[in-house]
């Protein structure tokens, strides 16, 4: 199955945006992160959250065909 992937704010800058993955059927949005941390290990101290079509879940979440995957990490800005 397919599933597009988004990243945000230092993730698309050290990732891109728009990325297609190949996945199996039943993988979890936990073994997605799991195998870009492994091609991109300095990932692994990221703290990240993840939104699967526009809702936050949990990375036990299974993805199912054509879902989108966000991955979100931590932001900081507002007003002073």
């Amino acid at each position: 199955m397919q599933v597009h992937l988004k990243f945000f704010a230092q993730l698309r800058e050290q990732l891109g945006d728009g990325h297609r993955m190949e996945l199996r059927a039943g993988s979890t949005v936990g073994a997605v992160w799991e195998d870009i941390v492994a091609e991109h290990p300095a990932l692994a101290k990221v703290p990240v959250r993840f939104a699967v079509n526009e809702r936050y879940v949990p990375d036990s979440h299974r993805l199912a065909q054509n879902d989108e995957l966000a991955v979100f990490p931590p932001v900081s800005g507002g007003m002073s």
